[in-house]
């Protein structure tokens, strides 16, 4: 590594550095407490979209999480009414500019609340971060050539209004999972408005995953996914406490994963059985990783942690 190189990566270091202090900083200001969950579990959430690290080594099936969701949303069960947890997340098979398989997850959960309310903890945080890094009130920031401005509030766009905009068709009303993803990625991502982060709201209930249906169009759902600067930062949801119909998604989520030629996996029953204990609760998951690649205006997410920083010889 060049002397430039790894001056570079001493600055991303230090920045990372400081957006976790303005991270917790910003939950603990705000009532939150930090929980720290394990990252291995012998009955996962069943997602057909994530292929997971299988550890072999036990009389058991394995497996590295994805996310911590199995561990933190049951504690809304027991009286916990705010909480985070920063921590390791794992997913088989993703790899790329914006994707490790091993990546930091922020994810935060809130009782009798709602998307909205998430909402509105993205922008404080986001506020918060900045402040962090640059000890002032200062909300621009540059990332791939373009100015962003983090001041709230953001700009907001239904899932309807995005694909009719960029993609040219309505997937709430045409179901087509695989087109779907594609033009998110190809067509919506790339047009979304370039000068401020931008929340996508009211996904289609068939790409419900673990949200519940918004009770006056029971056609959507209460997700929320934000995006600044071509990243998606987070996902989110109004959280569905029926255990009956979680369960029946995750038998579909089974299905789809069997028709994938990936295998089947049990149903989480104590996962369930908390769920009708919850309050009306909402919960974030966004990657810190994305979020040093934003705000150190750093291309490859591979640089903005250790792992893969060899040392020099």
């Amino acid at each position: 590594m060049t002397e430039a190189g790894i001056s570079c990566r001493k600055e991303i270091l230090t920045a990372r550095h400081l957006i976790l202090m303005g991270v917790r900083k910003w939950f603990l200001s705000n009532g939150f407490i930090e929980v720290q969950p394990p990252v291995i579990s012998d009955c996962p959430l069943p997602e057909s979209t994530v292929d997971f690290f299988e550890i072999k080594n036990t009389d058991t099936a394995s497996y590295l999480l994805p996310s911590p969701e199995l561990y933190l949303k049951p504690l809304l069960s027991i009286g916990l009414n705010k909480f985070f947890s920063i921590g390791p997340a794992f997913r088989k098979g993703e790899k790329g500019l914006h994707h490790l398989p091993e990546f930091t997850m922020l994810e935060w959960y809130r009782s009798n609340s709602n998307y909205y309310d998430l909402i509105k903890d993205c922008q404080g945080l986001l506020s918060s971060i900045l402040k962090e890094l640059r000890g002032s009130d200062a909300h621009v920031i540059k990332y791939n050539g373009k100015k962003i401005d983090l001041a709230p509030p953001y700009k907001i766009m239904t899932i309807e209004e995005a694909f009719k905009k960029f993609a040219g068709w309505n997937p709430v009303q045409e179901k087509d999972e695989r087109r779907f993803e594609e033009d998110l990625m190809f067509k919506v991502e790339p047009n979304l408005p370039e000068n401020s982060p931008v929340f996508i709201k009211d996904f289609p209930a068939w790409a419900a995953s673990l949200a519940k249906l918004k009770a006056t169009d029971t056609a959507l759902c209460e997700r929320v996914e934000l995006f600044a600067g071509g990243l998606e930062l987070a996902n989110g949801f109004s959280e569905l406490l029926d255990p009956e119909e979680q369960r029946a998604r995750f038998e579909l989520e089974n299905q789809k994963r069997l028709s994938l030629g990936m295998k089947e996996l049990p149903i989480p029953e104590r996962f369930l059985s908390a769920l009708g204990n919850c309050p009306p609760s909402a919960g974030m998951a966004l990657g810190l990783d994305r979020l040093v690649m934003l705000f150190t205006d750093t291309r490859d997410i591979s640089q903005t942690n250790i792992s893969f920083c060899p040392l020099r010889p």
